[in-house]
């Protein structure tokens, strides 16, 4: 299977760049060796399954591989996962946790005497490549041109938002996803691996670019507290991209409202506002809010 270049995707894969990304890692993670079908769009909704569809180009092979047999199915999503880990996913939050999933399916099939070699084989290849990957990523983290790279994702980042390629979300969720592309970026794999002042220097940096955005989108000021809905009001002008809100869902549907109150909030639009979330706040308030929930998340997971 030939993985569709992101461009060709859709709009919103455009935009937010790392959509391709955790659907990767959530692909991996809907393959369920103990099961005679895979799970791979069953509990993420018509979102998910238009990425699917949009990225691989396959929704015709998905459904026949949801009916295949037990292990006819397997193996088919292994080389699946295959190419899709190959063409989309590029940074080493997407590396790592599909390698996670990967010693989890090793261990899976161990305990079921009907998997063939073939099956078996495919999974530890796959495993040693991205270890692979996950080496050579972590080795050029260390490295001081990295540095360079993260600059460079953060101003990227910003300059998107800047030039108005989130419009389509509310101004929280605007803020939201320049995090979430920092998150699955080199910003984020900076964050994973250091610590001390130089982390905190650069998420300080973003905070207040979030900050200085949001006040310009609003035409308020940083400590100018406003009602938490107008923070959350989406666009309804006919520019706005129709998965708009459905793409902020899905980067947030591994968030908790008891861990991550503030990203629950923005990516669940429509549901009640946690309480931990106050009814008025300013900009200052919720760029920290989201960066620490989202940043801290992965320094404890």
């Amino acid at each position: 299977m030939n993985a569709l270049p992101v461009t060709q995707a859709s709009e919103i894969c455009q935009v937010l760049t790392c959509l391709p990304e955790k659907f990767v890692v959530d692909f991996a993670n809907g393959i369920d060796v103990a099961r005679d079908h895979l799970r791979v769009q069953k509990e993420r909704g018509s979102f998910y399954a238009r990425c699917y569809d949009g990225l691989t180009g396959k929704g015709a092979r998905r459904q026949a591989a949801i009916n295949a047999s037990l292990i006819d199915g397997v193996e088919a999503s292994l080389n699946w996962l295959t190419d899709l880990t190959d063409s989309l996913a590029q940074s080493n939050l997407a590396i790592a946790r599909v390698n996670d999933r990967l010693s989890d399916l090793k261990r899976d099939v161990t305990k079921i005497a009907a998997y063939s070699f073939q099956t078996r084989q495919e999974l530890e290849d796959l495993s040693q490549r991205l270890d692979e990957r996950c080496s050579n990523i972590e080795a050029e983290v260390a490295r001081i041109d990295f540095v360079q790279r993260v600059q460079i994702n953060l101003s990227d980042v910003f300059a998107k938002w800047q030039a108005g390629r989130f419009d389509s979300f509310s101004p929280a969720g605007r803020c939201f996803a320049a995090l979430e592309e920092l998150r699955w970026g080199a910003f984020g794999d900076f964050c994973r691996i250091h610590t001390g002042r130089e982390r905190q220097t650069f998420v300080d940096e973003a905070v207040n670019r979030a900050i200085a955005q949001l006040k310009q989108d609003l035409r308020a000021g940083a400590s100018e507290r406003l009602d938490t809905h107008m923070w959350l009001n989406c666009p309804s002008n006919r520019s706005v991209l129709p998965d708009a809100s459905e793409a902020l869902a899905y980067l947030g549907a591994d968030y908790q409202p008891q861990h991550s109150p503030f990203v629950f909030m923005v990516a669940r639009v429509g549901e009640a506002i946690p309480l931990e979330v106050p009814r008025i706040m300013c900009a200052t308030r919720l760029s920290e809010a989201l960066a620490s929930e989202i940043f801290e998340r992965d320094v404890h997971a």
